[in-house]
């Protein structure tokens, strides 16, 4: 029962702000119907209601999935196949994210399957270096670094011809 509960606050933390917004700009600015506004706060429970038997049902269904998953990959002292499991996972998972594809078409000067790939590749790899620092022991900051000094030094390169 508190699964509920704690969802519904999640749910209500992450909805409730931007309803307030635009009952406030519905207010103020272009006034709603009496109709439309009840449909409005309708749909805004329903939402919520939705996203927190959602959460609970997919937290039901998968997590003990993916802590079965998770044990058997660190049985094994071997690093790699949690490296592959993680990059296939991260990569398919973004590939297949229906948000990515609209804003793949939102850029009309980048191929939609280059964008899509190469964001799914940047996921796939991240995952496999979460699981590398989780391994390892490597503080974040230490990674932070690293990677911004690399996103820094990337246009610098190509600026001053390094």
């Amino acid at each position: 029962m508190s699964h509920i509960f704690s969802s519904v606050k999640e749910s209500l933390t992450s909805v409730l702000p931007i309803a307030i917004i635009v009952l406030i700009l519905s207010m103020v600015f272009v006034p709603l119907d009496t109709g439309v506004l009840v449909l409005f706060l309708f749909g805004t429970v329903s939402l919520i209601l939705g996203m927190s038997f959602f959460t609970v049902g997919s937290g039901i269904s998968m997590e003990p999935l993916g802590d079965g998953i998770g044990k058997t990959l660190n049985k094994d002292s071997k690093i790699i196949l949690p490296l592959i499991v993680c990059f296939i996972l991260g990569f398919i998972i973004t590939i297949s994210e229906p948000d990515l594809q609209v804003l793949a078409e939102q850029v009309p000067t980048i191929p939609n399957l280059t964008l899509i790939f190469c964001v799914g590749i940047g996921v796939g790899v991240f995952l496999s270096v979460s699981l590398i620092r989780n391994k390892k022991n490597i503080s974040l900051r230490t990674l932070l670094m690293i990677f911004y000094g690399l996103i820094i030094a990337l246009p610098a390169e190509k600026a001053y011809k390094i």
